[in-house]
């Protein structure tokens, strides 16, 4: 459609393992998560801010109210995070992607019977996950 104008952020899948211009197609309420679409493989990701990246610590940090430290977090049990897993609120969790560890916050249930999990991470602060993908 002319004249359609697509707002698209320049990120990398780790996926496809190469940059893309992904179509930005959801903006998180006020958790400041902005969901981008790959055109590779056409999966779903967290746009993830470089350090000088015009939002800088904007949508990084922004919904980050509940900050922990590594001492609030018992490693030793963090269960490596899958999109294809199911967890608890109080899990801790380990990304490996960022090298970041979270804790669960809560769960929700999107349409299309597909669910998020929202975790507080040491570095990345408050971001929305996928759980239980078949």
């Amino acid at each position: 459609m002319p004249g359609t104008k697509t707002n698209t952020i320049n990120q990398y899948c780790s996926v496809c393992k190469e940059h893309f211009d992904m179509e930005v197609v959801k903006q998180g309420s006020s958790k400041g998560v902005i969901w981008l679409k790959c055109p590779g493989c056409q999966g779903f990701l967290p746009h993830m801010p470089d350090e000088d990246d015009e939002f800088g610590d904007q949508h990084a940090r922004q919904g980050a109210d509940k900050e922990i430290a590594l001492e609030d977090l018992d490693v030793e049990t963090a269960k490596e995070y899958s999109e294809d897993q199911i967890y608890d609120v109080g899990d801790v969790i380990h990304h490996r992607s960022w090298n970041d560890f979270g804790k669960v916050l809560s769960k929700e249930r999107l349409p299309g019977n597909r669910r998020t999990i929202s975790v507080q991470f040491l570095r990345q602060g408050k971001v929305q996950l996928l759980e239980g993908v078949a």
